[in-house]
């Protein structure tokens, strides 16, 4: 979705901010996968007179391997979500294959709450949840993203 065209009577559409779930949101998931990689292969290596020597090659790759579940595992989960803001709408699209899509229309916002939480919170990543009516869920939801203030900002800035 890099730029579509609206009725006539409007600008063409134009993305003006894209992202995903940040990667600081996946910083547990890191130091978790970093720390076992590096206990396990401190563990093989100290051990390693006491592994069979045909196998202490592939037996070496075991912590690489980790890391790279790790790394497909966060990237897996990172897919799964794309935002856009654009002159127009607010997008929101969930899943890998088979593609969930949630909009709105920018002049049908009525409300954005921005809300942080926690160590993430800290990191400037949280949610932004935009609403066209007074209604207790919001339509459109961008989940741990950062720059949460410049996003609400933008779509507010777009509304006037």
């Amino acid at each position: 979705m890099d730029t579509a065209t609206a009725p006539s009577s409007h600008a063409p559409e134009q993305v003006l901010w894209s992202g995903r779930v940040s990667h600081w949101y996946f910083l547990g998931q890191w130091l978790v996968g970093i720390v076992v990689a590096g206990a396990l292969g401190t563990l093989l290596y100290l051990f390693r007179n006491n592994l069979p020597p045909a196998l202490l090659p592939w037996i070496f790759t075991l912590p690489l391997l980790l890391l790279l579940l790790v790394i497909v595992a966060i990237a897996w989960q990172r897919a799964k979500r794309r935002y856009w803001v654009t002159n127009h709408r607010v997008i929101m699209e969930y899943g890998r294959w088979v593609k969930d899509t949630q909009e709105i229309r920018i002049q049908d916002i009525r409300s954005m709450n921005v809300s942080k939480e926690g160590f993430a919170g800290l990191l400037g990543i949280g949610k932004v949840e935009f609403s066209s009516a007074a209604t207790d869920e919001a339509d459109v939801i961008f989940y741990h993203i950062s720059g949460t203030d410049r996003v609400r900002d933008l779509v507010r800035k777009l509304q006037s």
